[in-house]
């Protein structure tokens, strides 16, 4: 069964709701025919993220890719994003894509998003007007993206970009056990209390797969595994507790002799782990959905 997401206009303060609400988790909140009855509920309710069922009619063979969510169409200022939120600006042009970060600086409904200007390397980056992006951003759990043009270059008092206001924003919600494509060098604690050296090849908020040269463990033996990710350009150090789900072996590639896949699932994640984790997953995913 798939799920939309319900927009802030779908929802009217004193009438009955004409279908089963449900979080993100797709679990219930709202059953059909109660009434929303104040304003503050209402917007208590949008922010934390309303669904629907989607009807079969609905339903279009595009709307789901590989498994994930359909898109969904909402207004720029419905995402609630904070200022000082991190937006990706991709350009696509005859030498190949460029990605630039900025910050969110404001907005004015139906005239203009103001971001900061790139920089690199400390450096800021020459804009021109009429330069036209694809933008990305992240909020709560979904991303959304939408295209934009620069149509004011400022330097005074400080250098930074109007975009163009678009129409509407398409979201995704980016399932729990989504997991991004890694590359992470890891040192492993084992129940019997040896280290191992292992590669983490996915990575989720729940969860990873890691390979390595030998077994690591047997099945439900508890792990430590310590690893370094890059959080908004500062380097963190994670060592999360997780439980071995499973151990098998596979061939390299090259013929170079069989490697070890252990499947992990954590648990018990301290709260500061759990945050810069959550972060860093994100982001990553949010590069996948460009490059998708």
């Amino acid at each position: 069964m798939s799920f939309v997401r319900v927009n802030s206009g779908e929802v009217e303060v004193g009438r009955p709701v004409p279908w089963p609400l449900y979080d993100d988790r797709h679990q219930l909140l709202l059953a059909r025919g109660v009434v929303v009855e104040t304003e503050s509920q209402k917007n208590a309710l949008i922010e934390r993220g309303l669904f629907r069922k989607l009807k079969v009619s609905e339903t279009r063979p595009s709307q789901e890719l590989g498994g994930r969510p359909a898109d969904d169409l909402c207004g720029f200022d419905e995402i609630k994003l904070d200022i000082g939120d991190t937006l990706q600006l991709q350009t696509q042009s005859d030498s190949g894509q460029s990605r630039y970060y900025v910050k969110l600086i404001g907005y004015l409904k139906g005239k203009s998003i103001i971001v900061t200007t790139p920089t690199q390397e400390g450096k800021v980056l020459l804009m021109r007007e009429g330069q036209s992006f694809v933008v990305r951003m992240f909020s709560g759990k979904s991303v959304f993206a939408f295209g934009a043009t620069i149509f004011k270059v400022a330097n005074v008092p400080f250098p930074h970009l109007h975009l163009t206001y678009p129409n509407s924003v398409r979201g995704l919600v980016v399932r729990r056990g989504a997991r991004a494509r890694v590359n992470l060098i890891a040192a492993v604690a084992g129940a019997d209390g040896r280290s191992h050296a292992a590669t983490i090849l996915d990575l989720s908020i729940g969860g990873a797969m890691l390979i390595g040269k030998s077994p690591m463990g047997v099945k439900d033996d508890r792990l430590a595994i310590k690893f370094r990710v890059m959080v908004s350009d500062v380097e963190q150090f994670l060592t999360i507790p997780a439980v071995l789900r499973s151990v098998h072996a596979t061939a390299t590639p090259e013929g170079g002799g069989p490697q070890i896949q252990h499947g992990v699932q954590f648990e018990d994640l301290p709260h500061a782990e759990q945050v810069v984790l959550s972060a860093f997953v994100y982001r990553i995913l949010f590069e996948e959905s460009a490059d998708g």
